[in-house]
């Protein structure tokens, strides 16, 4: 599409997805946001709400504001409205996030989505109508950190179909959108899709589950690990409005898709005492894991599956072994046994004796390398 000319620079979009969360305590956040925010929008703060909490929140219906909104003032932002969206209105998004068994529904477009966040969606889609109907904006800037970029996305989407021109701007959002469907999803919107390369968020839910557009990264994950702090929008800490500060724009931060590279690597049982929690251990495994797919003649179909729509994961392989069960290893079941190993020791799990491999055990030893991510990613989120 052509987008929007007129869209929020990095530094504006971070402090208002930032910024959002001073909802719940009512903490004035108009001075943070600058005076460049200030000669452009007002904010107006109108409340949309949404149901809240868990199972007797939502009988007793009960509600909590949610967003920051705000209108142009300025000549290039005439008519632009923004709402920014925070994610941790709904307590049980980390746990429908970094769920296993994850279900799927249609959402707005009719496009299968994850359903967790669908339900938020829709529970917060009443009030969206009432503010475009009400507003009628020329253009309307969707923000969002972690779970509230979830939201926003699916509030895009629902948007660009009313035919409102449509920008998105999220930072470490997860995936929401079933990979063959990301073209549709994506479709019309302005995609501003902000991650650090050591945040764990962006990589969940694994496949089938895909992201709808390429990422503006501010920190390459090179030599570094998943970091809990990554994720936080706070400036104390090595996240997003700290990163985001030192880029004037979206085209200076790393916007291309690295292949997953590989050296070709054979894993040893017996060496897998060496193996720890981290990017070191975590890059060989991959090494090990691509060498033994390669092998079997499965990794070019593994790749083409797993390999959504925007970049392949260690976490998208793991995923397609697990829901396919395609791991051949009786050629190579010394190479699968050091690989499998390995795999258990980054796990915390290295006194476990692999005796047999059978195909359930293998698809446990996979569970347990997603569940590990999976857990990073919840402790991530929990601590916003």
């Amino acid at each position: 599409m052509e987008e929007v000319q007129a869209i929020l620079p990095p530094n504006i979009a971070a402090t208002i997805a930032a910024r959002v969360y001073d909802i719940r305590t009512s903490t004035s956040f108009k001075e943070e946001l600058g005076q460049r925010f200030d000669s452009d929008f007002k904010i107006t703060n109108n409340q949309i709400k949404g149901v809240s909490g868990g199972l007797i929140n939502q009988l007793l219906n009960r509600t909590t504001g949610f967003s920051l909104t705000a209108e142009g003032a300025s000549q290039q932002f005439k008519g632009h409205h923004i709402i920014g969206i925070r994610g941790t209105v709904f307590t049980s998004c980390a746990d429908w996030l970094t769920n296993l068994n994850i279900a799927i529904t249609h959402g707005p477009k009719n496009l299968e989505v994850h359903s967790g966040f669908e339900k938020a969606f829709t529970s917060m889609k009443p009030m969206f109508e009432n503010y475009v109907k009400q507003h009628k904006p020329k253009c309307l800037h969707l923000v969002g950190h972690s779970l509230g970029g979830a939201i926003a996305q699916l509030t895009a989407i629902w948007a660009s179909e009313q035919g409102i021109p449509t920008n998105l701007y999220t930072f470490g959002a997860p995936r929401v959108v079933l990979n063959q469907f990301v073209h549709s999803a994506a479709y019309n919107i302005g995609q501003y899709r902000v991650t650090h390369g050591a945040d764990p968020v962006p990589c969940v839910p694994a496949w089938p589950f895909s992201h709808t557009s390429s990422e503006y990264q501010t920190a390459m994950n090179e030599g570094s690990f998943f970091s809990i702090g990554a994720h936080s929008m706070e400036e104390n800490t090595p996240g997003y409005v700290n990163t985001v500060a030192a880029y004037k724009d979206y085209a200076s931060m790393e916007s291309s898709i690295k292949p997953l590279h590989y050296n070709h690597t054979v894993l040893k049982y017996e060496q897998r005492f060496n193996v720890t929690f981290s990017a070191a251990c975590q890059r060989i495994i991959t090494n090990g894991l691509i060498t033994f797919l390669k092998k079997t003649g499965q990794y070019a179909f593994i790749s083409a599956q797993a390999g959504v729509a925007v970049g392949l994961t260690f976490y998208d392989i793991l995923s397609r072994c697990l829901f396919e069960s395609v791991v051949k290893f009786v050629e190579l079941a010394e190479e699968l046994k050091g690989l499998i190993g390995h795999m258990l020791a980054f796990v915390g799990k290295a006194t476990y004796e692999v005796k047999e491999l059978t195909a359930q055990f293998i698809r446990w030893v996979l569970g347990l390398m997603v569940k590990k991510l999976y857990l990073v990613a919840k402790h991530a989120i929990d601590r916003i």
